[in-house]
């Protein structure tokens, strides 16, 4: 298990370990240069004052940025307006709690990745692309097609689920509780997690969605309600991307139907974007009010408390 370590984040009280290579995927998919890269991800060590409490719960976290930009290092938005919480610092704050957390790297739509043959999307050709298009043309990149976007988002679904299988099969050797690993993400991380939950079927005990999507044709076919599927954290922004408004109610309405629980918190006031700190509504509508939460990080908190059940750990 290669990596390196920084001593320099032990002043948080945690230790990172970073850029050990979980899977290779193939990236020049299209073009005349077919190729395998390595994906990597950063580990967020809890201090040695949990080493004594056994096998620890794990956290693995994607980043955002619309499959076209971001990094396991910072997805914080380079536009004007309110910024996002970097997956990589909610690592940290969940790794200073006790968790062992994971902040991954995965293959982008400008790579042009190979998507593998277990597909996602239902009707990749219905893709929403309001935001995608945008992000695109603030990197000066020509108009994408259909077929080059679906091939990014399944090759996401790809690599989260890859990233899983690599945290399970060195679950002892990492000090995680292989049946306490919760995964999720922000916008396309968040998307990617469930992706890789609820369509390929990998294993994990939670979900958080931080305004992420899952669209209307990929939650009926793939969101059952079947007992192995987890509990699902959603959060969003009240004036949030146009689809992910929509698919938040459509979520919980859903879950309703086939028994999946799910916890959902709107952020008042805010788009697409919002801190860990960002107040939260006293309830979303039609959501468990999960002991009134007042913020984002709070939310998370006591849904995964909940969910991988720590206050009996």
């Amino acid at each position: 298990m290669d990596g390196r370590v920084n001593a320099q984040d032990n002043n948080a009280g945690i230790e990172i370990s970073r850029d050990h290579e979980y899977a290779r995927g193939g990236v020049g998919f299209s073009g005349d240069d077919p190729r395998q890269r390595a994906m990597l991800l950063d580990i967020y060590q809890p201090s040695s004052a949990y080493l004594d409490l056994g096998m620890r719960p794990a956290l693995i976290l994607a980043f955002g940025g619309a499959f076209h930009r971001g990094s396991k290092e910072d997805d914080t938005v380079k536009e004007d307006g309110p910024k996002n919480t970097p997956v990589a610092d909610y690592c940290r704050r969940f790794a200073e709690r006790g968790y062992v957390c994971f902040s991954i790297d995965y293959r982008l739509i400008p790579e042009d990745p190979d998507p593998g043959t277990i597909p996602v999307l239902v009707h990749p050709d219905r893709v929403p692309r309001s935001r995608l298009d945008e992000v695109r043309k603030l990197m000066n990149l020509p108009p994408a097609t259909s077929e080059m976007i679906a091939n990014g988002i399944e090759a996401a679904a790809a690599d989260f689920t890859a990233a899983i299988g690599w945290v399970r099969a060195h679950a002892v050797s990492l000090g995680v509780d292989a049946q306490r690993i919760a995964v999720g993400g922000f916008s396309a991380g968040g998307r990617s997690a469930m992706h890789a939950v609820f369509a390929r079927q990998a294993e994990a005990a939670a979900v958080i969605s931080l305004s992420g999507y899952l669209g209307i044709d990929e939650l009926e076919r793939h969101v059952t309600g079947s007992q192995t599927e987890p509990p699902v954290l959603a959060v969003w922004g009240e004036n949030d991307l146009d689809y992910v408004q929509q698919q938040a109610p459509a979520l919980i309405e859903h879950a309703g139907k086939v028994g999946l629980k799910v916890t959902a918190h709107r952020v008042p006031a805010v788009g697409h974007f919002y801190p860990a700190s960002a107040r939260l509504a006293p309830a979303a509508d039609g959501a468990s009010a999960d002991g009134a939460p007042s913020t984002v990080e709070e939310a998370i908190e006591r849904f995964l408390d909940s969910a991988l059940r720590l206050s009996s750990a």
